[in-house]
């Protein structure tokens, strides 16, 4: 509590403390854990002076936390549809809405001329690096709090999620099927980048590569490949556009 009271009134980084009690609901303890989360590994490549350690914590107590509000949201509801509404919940395009409407790129320190590729994702990552934050700061309940209230409450509309239809690769897989051609994702390459394996995936029908897609693991590279190959081809996604 003293040092809560410290943090608030008296430290140098108050208004630090503020902010984070302002989007969380929680007065932090440990501010040094609350500055890592603002420090991207562009400008400090040490582990223990970036967020991606934070941010790999972070996304693991975020998957928990939603998977057990669908739990009991959804009390009569299949594995299959909460693993999917789980997905539509915390992929990187609803991540990164949140982390812009918390402001946390504003407060980031990254090199921007180095992060054109990925700049896209800086808000999901750096809200999955205040989710760890606030769990080794505050424990899980007050983590969990902090999800449920002040982000699936007022930041993501879930009702509107369970109604989108996000699968690319089935609709393009349907639609394809029904015109009696093959179609296939193959790996074209796999490099490491950002110290992470990243895919990048063509989309093949009847032999020929109609479209290529790019991500951080097979699923979404594959999921973008479908995406763009119907751009391509001009079909019309039942995906809604957000």
């Amino acid at each position: 509590m003293i040092k809560k009271l410290y943090n608030t009134f008296l430290s140098g980084d108050k208004e630090l403390a503020s902010y984070i009690k302002s989007i969380t609901g929680i007065t932090p303890s440990n501010l040094r854990l609350f500055k890592q989360v603002f420090q991207h590994r562009s400008k400090h490549i040490e582990p223990k002076e970036n967020n991606e350690r934070l941010e790999l914590l972070g996304d693991a107590i975020l998957d928990a936390v939603v998977c057990a509000y669908l739990f009991k949201k959804y009390p009569y509801k299949e594995e299959g549809f909460m693993t999917e509404l789980r997905s539509k919940i915390v992929n990187r395009k609803s991540l990164n809405e949140v982390g812009n409407k918390l402001g946390l790129v504003e407060k980031l320190s990254f090199n921007r001329r180095s992060m054109t590729d990925v700049s896209k994702d800086l808000g999901g990552n750096t809200f999955e690096a205040l989710v760890g934050a606030v769990y080794l700061d505050s424990g899980f309940e007050a983590t969990q709090k902090f999800i449920l209230k002040r982000v699936l409450k007022n930041l993501i509309d879930v009702d509107t999620l369970e109604q989108t239809n996000t699968d690319y690769k089935s609709q393009i897989f349907h639609y394809i099927q029904r015109e009696g051609k093959a179609i296939e994702f193959k790996v074209a390459e796999e490099i490491v980048k950002n110290r992470r394996a990243y895919f990048v995936i063509d989309l093949e029908i009847s032999g020929k590569v109609i479209a290529r897609g790019e991500g951080f693991s097979k699923k979404v590279a594959e999921q973008n490949a479908a995406m763009n190959a119907m751009k391509q081809l001009g079909i019309v996604s039942t995906v809604a556009e957000g």
